[in-house]
Order: C-alpha cells, then sequence, then structure tokens
C-alpha cells in the first residue's frame, strides 16, 4: 500500500456516504439492545475516565457509553461544556482546567475517551498536559488532518470557525 502523500488533501466524502451517517440511530439501538452482554465485560480497575463528546454533540451523546463504563467499575465524568461547536477559547479553557482538576481530585491521572473531535481533544490534552492524562482512547476519530481535508461536516465546521480559538 503507498504512503499518503501530507501534501495531498482529502476531499468530502459523496453526499451517499453522507446519508449512511443516518445508521448512528441503529447503532445506537444496537448498543442499547446490547448493554446487558456488554456489562458481563471484565470489571475495571475504578480509575476516573473523562468522556469528551464529538463535534456538535454534548454529554447527552455518551451518556452510554459513561453508563455501561460506570457499570464495569470506572468513575466516569462528562465534559459539561455544552455543545462541543469547536475550539472555542471556553472549550480549550474548560477542558485544560477539567483534566487538571479531576487528576488533582481523583489523586492521579485520568483516562480520556474521545468520539470524533473529542478525540482530537483528548490527544491534545495529554500533549500539553501529560501530568494529567494517563491514556487516550479515540472513537472515529481523524488520525492526521492536513490543511484542505473536507469532511461531511466541513460546511457546518467553517460557519462555526469565528467562535474557535486560533491560538
Amino acid at each position: 500500500m503507498d504512503a499518503v502523500n501530507s501534501e495531498e488533501s482529502v476531499s468530502a466524502p459523496s453526499r451517499w456516504l453522507t446519508a449512511l451517517e443516518v445508521r448512528a440511530v441503529a447503532e445506537r439501538a444496537a448498543m442499547r439492545a446490547t448493554t446487558p452482554l456488554l456489562r458481563r465485560l471484565p470489571s475495571g480497575d475504578g480509575h476516573p475516565v473523562l468522556v469528551l463528546p464529538g463535534f456538535t454533540a454534548d454529554d447527552r451523546s455518551t451518556a452510554l457509553l459513561r453508563d455501561l463504563l460506570d457499570d464495569l467499575g470506572y468513575r466516569t465524568h462528562g465534559w459539561g461544556l455544552g455543545s462541543n461547536i469547536g475550539p472555542t477559547s471556553e472549550i480549550a479553557a474548560g477542558l485544560r482546567d477539567l483534566s487538571a482538576d479531576l487528576a488533582r481530585k481523583e489523586s492521579q491521572p485520568v483516562s480520556v475517551i474521545g468520539w470524533s473531535l473529542g478525540g482530537i481533544y483528548g490527544r491534545e490534552l495529554a500533549r500539553r498536559r501529560p501530568e494529567t492524562v494517563r491514556q487516550v482512547i479515540t472513537l472515529g476519530s481523524p488520525i492526521q488532518m492536513v490543511p484542505g481535508d473536507r469532511s461531511a461536516a466541513t460546511g457546518l465546521w467553517d460557519s462555526l470557525r469565528h467562535l474557535h480559538d486560533t491560538t
């Protein structure tokens, strides 16, 4: 397989592939239906876990995951920063404070599970505040993005860009 040229940009998915995103409704129902089986997974060690939502989502979108992790013995925390509309100065400061406050309160670094854009935030938290982050788990997060990459959410992202902190 050829290496990806980091100078080439990625185009947005076709409208058909974007339309398939409605499968998230079925996936949520499937998770709810399989929750009794998932609760039979091995117990966790009780360490704290911070769960970060994806773009335009909030803590409600991660409630099932947090409930499952709580049932497995972890101590989960939502981010409590409202809708994830991108890296506004409030969200950036809130995440820095949140990871530091949780690590201090819990007397140990926290694991971070980030969904999509939340995973990007989690990786950045680990880079900037490594003493507060035990590990980062990303779900559906882009591994590498280069200027010019497009996604199905690019239009919405661009419309919110004026709110983003670019420092």
